[in-house]
């Protein structure tokens, strides 16, 4: 059961899930839903078949299952509960009535509904960020399989809101061309272009990461160098200046 505002905010309804009433009277949920639709057509209380519905008397929440939409939860108002109960035994009316007195007098927290609605909705989400960092990541075909599987994991861990995929390990410090560039006293550019003309740019001597863009919000690929690739770049750079 909980409380809902509705659209006059000094006023607050409360609303009785399905849920709670199934578990209060002992009937599986399917049967309080079929009551439920059939005294709201009797009232000639309509909503939409397929989407969400909000009003003061009474809420649907719908969610797919199975590749049909189906209803995870209704909440009605008091009037409608009472009615609903009208079609019950006795002591079932009774402990719906019952649990509506101790929630309105604040005697004791309601039951947790087992609605799945919030799983649903992260299971969703995480399967879409999985399917858009895959179609991403397809068109960085250079990026190391390290790098892919740690915007993967960001990717899952930031749609579920919680660490779900540890981010892997990376044994070596890595190092960008601005990096080298200060330790061996020459601009990044030339460090891109000797490693671009002696085809540094492996897993010898580093890896592609994930990055984002100097002036740009878009991720791109972009090599980090290793130890090795240091050593060969201040060989590389030696030499010229000896020549």
């Amino acid at each position: 059961m909980t409380s809902k505002n509705v659209a006059n905010r000094s006023s607050v309804v409360t609303m009785m899930s399905h849920h709670e009433i199934a578990k209060l009277t002992g009937k599986q949920t399917a049967h309080v839903v079929r009551d439920i639709e059939a005294m709201l057509n009797a009232l000639n209380l309509h909503y939409p078949e397929m989407d969400d519905y909000d009003s003061k008397e009474f809420s649907v929440r719908r969610k797919v299952y199975n590749g049909r939409v189906v209803i995870d939860e209704i909440k009605i108002d008091h009037d409608l509960t009472m009615t609903l109960m009208t079609g019950y035994s006795v002591p079932l009316r009774h402990k719906v009535a019952k649990r509506w007195r101790q929630l309105e007098a604040g005697e004791e927290k309601p039951i947790k509904s087992t609605s799945h609605l919030p799983e649903y909705r992260r299971a969703r989400a995480i399967k879409m960020e999985v399917e858009a960092m895959s179609i991403a990541l397809s068109f960085m075909p250079r990026l190391s399989d390290i790098a892919k599987q740690t915007a993967m994991a960001r990717a899952v861990n930031d749609a579920a809101g919680m660490e779900l995929l540890p981010l892997p390990k990376v044994e070596e410090h890595l190092h960008t061309a601005g990096d080298i560039a200060e330790m061996l006293g020459v601009s990044p550019q030339k460090i891109g272009r000797l490693a671009n003309k002696y085809d540094l740019k492996t897993e010898q001597y580093g890896m592609f990461v994930w990055d984002k863009a100097k002036h740009s919000e878009k991720q791109v690929e972009a090599f980090r160098y290793n130890q090795a690739g240091i050593e060969a770049l201040r060989h590389l750079i030696n030499d010229s200046k000896a020549a």
